[in-house]
């Protein structure tokens, strides 16, 4: 395979097509009655940022305990050191085209004007609904719903809900079953009476959810369980709050089991979000969180793959030793997808390639190509404009050496970035 032409101008071609193709937002914060940031803050010191801040030396403690102008002031002696980043690299595309500011720092020479530009468009729901849907080009945007609590009203033309499920299942406390049963009005003493309390809670955000997500910590695996053996642990956690080990392991996948079953009968997809161990002494908050990779899980929950053929399953992960391994099991599972790039992998040497061998081993409709992780409207354009720029040069690169033609490429991309997760969803 000869290159075709110079992956240079190639990129520049097929980043003018990829530019204006719509997303679907698989995975983000965003609060939908409060889409705006309240502050200059809540975009300079977008946790990713803060965290390399941080990194750079920055004092996080006397950091947190300023605000406003302040907290600034202390931490702009630091950002001269991230400006190499991709996620200031986000940060200044996000202020050239939604402010019209061009910055190639943030110093004592423009702070000034960059705060007062932010606090400008601060609190601007109307902007801000116009930065998801026009300027990022988002037409669907999953919101990820806790399970404890009442679920906000919002534009249901834009959002649909993912429930997250970690404090039923890897996080599953004394205090989980206390809310279980407070939301659900259910007594969860016995393994009967706990399956019935998960599937009220299932049909309370059924209408609202296209998907259940959880993030297991590494170490984690499950098992088929039957609900004689789990009596004693049941009983234990409620009352003493503790369980052993392998008691916790058998409610955690007793829940796991009636949640897939769920799954099943309505049709839901289950995202699993791979890669992470937390809360670790010392990482930064607020998830205090690194990179973790245990080489049993994903074997372990191959099978579950297998028991659950009906169930569709779309594979996160932030740590890049998992990448192969999942775009592996999502060749060999046709109920298994793999989609984005997570938190640590949100990088651009990660997802390029990410991108190149998922494109390379799959079929491209098993691949979704974005998702924000934003909790304000604004880093969902900052997201979006990495990814379509990470997502032009991949495919400018498969042309120009010649594994696929310009036509193909701009299908992949539309696939990818907005159809396969219309499909994977069964969104309208």
């Amino acid at each position: 395979m000869k290159p075709q032409v110079s992956s240079t101008s190639l990129y520049y071609e097929l980043y003018e097509e990829i530019k204006d193709i719509s997303l679907v937002d698989i995975h983000e914060h965003l609060n939908p009655v409060k889409l705006s940031h309240s502050s200059f803050e809540d975009i300079l010191f977008y946790h990713y940022l803060a965290t390399e801040l941080a990194s750079a030396g920055m004092n996080r403690f006397e950091f947190e305990k300023r605000k406003g102008v302040d907290k600034l002031h202390y931490a702009l002696p630091y950002f001269k050191y991230v400006r190499n980043t991709s996620t200031f690299w986000s940060l200044r595309q996000l202020l050239r085209d939604l402010y019209g500011l061009e910055v190639e720092a943030i110093d004592d020479n423009n702070w000034k004007s960059i705060v007062e530009a932010l606090e400008g468009a601060a609190n601007d729901e109307r902007r801000a609904f116009n930065v998801i849907t026009r300027e990022a080009r988002v037409v669907k945007s999953f919101l990820t719903l806790p399970p404890f609590s009442d679920v906000a009203s919002y534009n249901r033309d834009l959002f649909t809900g993912v429930l997250r499920v970690d404090n039923l299942v890897s996080s599953l406390s004394q205090d989980s079953l206390l809310n279980l049963e407070k939301i659900t009005g259910l007594d969860t003493a016995t393994p009967e009476g706990l399956g019935q309390a998960i599937e009220a809670l299932f049909k309370k955000y059924e209408k609202d959810i296209v998907a259940v997500a959880m993030s297991p910590l590494p170490g984690e695996t499950y098992t088929r369980v039957s609900s004689s053996e789990l009596s004693l642990y049941l009983r234990e956690l409620k009352v003493k709050g503790y369980v052993e080990q392998r008691g916790m392991a058998s409610l955690s996948s007793y829940i796991l089991q009636n949640l897939l079953e769920l799954c099943r009968e309505r049709g839901k997809v289950f995202q699993l979000m791979l890669g992470v161990q937390r809360p670790v002494p010392g990482a930064a908050p607020p998830d205090y969180a690194v990179t973790h990779v245990n080489e049993e899980q994903l074997l372990n929950l191959s099978g579950i793959f297998a028991l659950y053929p009906d169930v569709k399953f779309d594979l996160i992960v932030a740590d890049a030793r998992l990448v192969h391994p999942t775009t592996v099991v999502a060749k060999n599972y046709p109920n298994v997808y793999v989609s984005g790039y997570w938190w640590y992998s949100l990088y651009p040497s990660i997802m390029r390639e990410t991108l190149m061998l998922r494109l390379q081993m799959l079929p491209y409709n098993k691949i979704g190509g974005f998702f924000s992780d934003a909790y304000v409207a604004d880093w969902v354009y900052g997201k979006a404009s990495l990814i379509r720029k990470l997502t032009a040069s991949v495919l400018a690169e498969m042309v120009s050496e010649g594994y696929m033609d310009k036509n193909l490429a701009v299908e992949v991309a539309k696939a990818i970035l907005l159809e396969n997760a219309k499909k994977v969803y069964n969104l309208s």
